[in-house]
């Protein structure tokens, strides 16, 4: 169309006058003030380039900063507004590369890349300029502070983990700028507290550099455990010192010989009562019987109840998961009902498994109890010895806190013994029997007196008694 309406003007021009009416050429045709978008490409068309440009540290719009935008061979440019924004408009052939550069007094340049495509509008990656650094002599040395260190914590010597750390210091003058070349001086570096397991530093010493930086390594040795490093200055006769700078040396991975797991309870009311909970903790070493490194997995299993599948150590190398009384009521296969096998496993440093376990005593009801003998009679001045049972339904001692109390009642008679017990925490069935020895005080007379003997016991487990009367004379 537009190459018809070049050959009209032309042939006005001349002279020559041609008129075209046509119904279906004028219905085909349409008026618009908007760019002819049948172009085949060759034609130049508008591009609107926009963008922004920042200061890197406060993230303000900088003003006035200079923006030069490069493609082939043509440079054009533009300055930003008071909000740090910036168009330009340039005019090309189908689509170019363009070079975005700002710059700006004081400031160091930033470059962005934009691809422009004839007729759209492009916008730019936003340019962030960073202050340029005025370089000042700087003074003597004054003061020594930690720069940076690689990380804060290493691996024990083979642990398969960071054995080596990187310390860099700095030595600044009495405004706090680094020192410079000029005033470079020797930073000597010595270990504080340490575990005393083959650790060292290298190098002991190093001059600083144009930043009033100096560097020392660390390498671990066999033992776990925290670490000081210190860099010194001498001026004269005067010594500025760093405050000492802390790593912490963790252990290696797991050792059988140092893999252990505990009940916070050995026994515990849990064969009939549900939901009750007793925490079991994993302790592991490694081979220099130093704690493993933190987070290292530990599962479990058990063969009573429901336990929680696993932990991640702590710095001290253990931790701890939730045993909940419930079904499978245990029963071992030894000891019998009531005695639960917890097992954790982990992986040594050969990445075998490698597993340890202890024992739970899920205990019951106070429904084992008796008096022997069931029946007596002490003679005038004598006394009678006797044995009591007092156990759960398995016939396994109660758990921790609960309590036994034997009661003697007549006249003229005395009891001494096992009369009072707090149980203690225990899997030994040595702590359902118990002893005590009834006594006649009074040998004047010689008549038959009646004794009453109860045993009650009452604690985490519940409540139980059992009795027996007889006589005394």
């Amino acid at each position: 169309m537009a190459t018809l309406l070049r050959t009209k003007q032309n042939l006005l021009t001349l002279g020559l006058c041609v008129v075209f009416i046509s119904v279906s050429f004028i219905n085909s045709c349409k008026l618009s003030t908007e760019p002819d978008t049948d172009t085949d490409g060759t034609e130049p068309q508008e591009v609107t380039i926009t963008g922004t440009v920042i200061d890197n540290s406060s993230g303000n719009a900088i003003e006035s900063a200079v923006i030069r935008i490069k493609y082939d061979s043509t440079e054009t440019g533009t300055t930003t507004d008071n909000l740090g924004k910036f168009t330009k408009k340039i005019s090309i052939v189908g689509s170019k590369e363009l070079k975005v550069i700002a710059s700006k007094e004081g400031f160091s340049s930033d470059t962005a890349s934009a691809f422009a495509i004839a007729g759209r509008e492009t916008k730019v990656p936003t340019l962030k300029l960073s202050r340029e650094a005025i370089s000042t002599p700087s003074g003597k040395a004054a003061s020594v502070i930690l720069y940076s260190q690689s990380v804060t914590k290493i691996g024990v010597k083979e642990s398969g983990d960071v054995e080596i750390a990187k310390i860099t210091f700095q030595v600044q003058d009495s405004t706090g700028q680094p020192i410079d070349l000029t005033n470079s001086v020797t930073v000597n570096f010595q270990l504080g507290a340490k575990p005393d397991g083959g650790e060292y530093i290298f190098p002991l010493f190093a001059k600083t550099d144009n930043n009033g930086r100096a560097s020392v390594n660390l390498v671990s040795g066999t033992k776990a455990g925290a670490i000081q490093i210190i860099a010194e200055v001498s001026i004269g006769t005067k010594i500025i010192r760093s405050k000492p700078v802390s790593i912490s040396i963790h252990g290696g991975l797991p050792d059988a010989a140092h893999f252990s797991i505990a009940p916070a309870s050995l026994n515990f009311p849990g064969f009939n009562i549900s939901g009750i909970i007793n925490p079991i903790t994993a302790y592991v070493g490694d081979k220099y019987g130093n704690p493993v490194k933190p987070e290292t997995a530990v599962y479990f299993t058990t063969t009573g109840g429901i336990i929680e599948g696993s932990i991640l150590t702590n710095s001290s190398g253990n931790g701890s998961v939730n045993l909940f009384a419930a079904d499978p009521r245990p029963i071992h296969p030894t000891l019998g009902a009531g005695f639960a096998t917890i097992t954790a496993s982990t992986a040594d440093e050969t990445y075998a498994t490698i597993k340890t376990n202890c024992l739970v005593l899920f205990s019951g009801v106070p429904a084992t109890m008796s008096i022997s003998p069931s029946s007596f009679d002490i003679p005038n001045g004598g006394s009678q010895y006797f044995t009591y049972v007092v156990g759960d339904q398995n016939g396994n001692p109660l758990a921790p806190g609960q309590n036994i109390t034997v009661t003697v009642e007549g006249q003229d008679i005395s009891a001494r013994g096992e009369l009072n017990i707090n149980l203690p925490d225990t899997h030994s069935k040595a702590w359902t029997q118990f002893s005590f020895l009834v006594a006649d005080s009074n040998d004047s007379l010689n008549v038959a007196k009646p004794v009453f003997i109860k045993v009650t016991t009452e604690g985490p487990n519940g409540k139980g008694g059992v009795s027996i009367t007889g006589v005394a004379r």
